[in-house]
């Protein structure tokens, strides 16, 4: 009899065996991705750095700045590793509308103000390009960022309050708050967004910013309006400056010192009388 038992045993053993070796190993769960590279291209990290991560936002701008972090995140990125450093992140299948570097000072939580860069599928616009994780396409390669220092290597602030007056356009985008020593004249000098807040909320009544700025003077605060439909750099539409309180309808200016944080550079928007493209 317990040869009986040890001689089914046996066969129970062998007919798992099989049975396991035959599984369709494609029926694993699949692994979704977002990598690439984050590529560094000007000035060094500042002292006061704690760690930087690669973020995937399923909304640009977020409806709720702070549930941002609740999203695919890569880890501390190796900053020893040079000027191009690797990175993934594990994200579910959908659509990613930002993919961003962002920095973390050292005692302050995570903010979009530390965004040093993010994906835009190109070096010939300043907007951010979605990504698709999907079953078809589990890995999305090749997402490259370009990164800059410069962003978060800042001694001082200007802030204030975004009012808007009258009916917002329907195929309002995005908004992009910036700062400027002198109001562009190029597309060049459009690029070269080194002062800018990417995540003031749309279709809102007013909003405030802070934005991180060197010392020094600032000729025009403006705030663009960005349509769906954008193609070009020269379709931005400037809906709002800073006026200067001594000449009101005229860019107003900001010095700043070394340390300071400027506040009250308020600017007001009236979609009435703004002509759209």
């Amino acid at each position: 009899m317990k040869k009986y038992y040890l001689l089914l045993l046996s066969i129970a053993l062998l007919v798992v065996l099989i049975i396991r070796c035959e599984i369709d190993h494609g029926l694993y769960p699949v692994r979704y991705t977002i990598k690439g590279k984050v590529i560094f291209f000007k000035g060094s990290p500042p002292a006061n750095t704690d760690r930087v991560e690669v973020f995937a936002l399923k909304e640009f701008p977020p409806k709720d700045p702070q549930n941002f972090l609740y999203l695919g995140q890569s880890g501390a990125l190796n900053l020893a590793a040079g000027n191009e450093v690797n990175y993934e992140i594990q994200v579910s299948p959908t659509t990613y509308q930002l993919i961003a570097v962002l920095w973390k000072e050292k005692g302050h939580d995570w903010s979009l103000t530390g965004l040093l860069g993010f994906y835009t599928g190109g070096l010939t616009t300043i907007l951010p390009d979605s990504v698709i994780v999907s079953r078809d396409q589990p890995v999305a390669d090749s997402v490259d960022i370009f990164a800059n220092w410069e962003v978060v290597s800042k001694e001082s602030a200007i802030s204030g309050r975004i009012t808007y007056e009258g009916q917002w356009p329907e195929d309002t985008q995005l908004l992009l708050l910036a700062i400027y020593k002198a109001k562009p004249t190029s597309d060049i000098s459009y690029l070269l967004l080194e002062n800018v807040d990417y995540t003031q909320p749309i279709f809102a009544d007013s909003s405030t910013y802070r934005l991180p700025v060197n010392s020094g003077v600032y000729n025009y605060v403006v705030l663009f309006w960005v349509g769906k439909k954008i193609k070009k750099l020269t379709d931005l539409v400037a809906i709002g400056v800073y006026e200067s309180p001594e000449n009101p309808g005229s860019p107003g200016r900001v010095s700043v010192s070394a340390g300071e944080d400027k506040s009250n550079i308020d600017i007001h928007v009236n979609f009435n009388t703004i002509q759209f493209p």
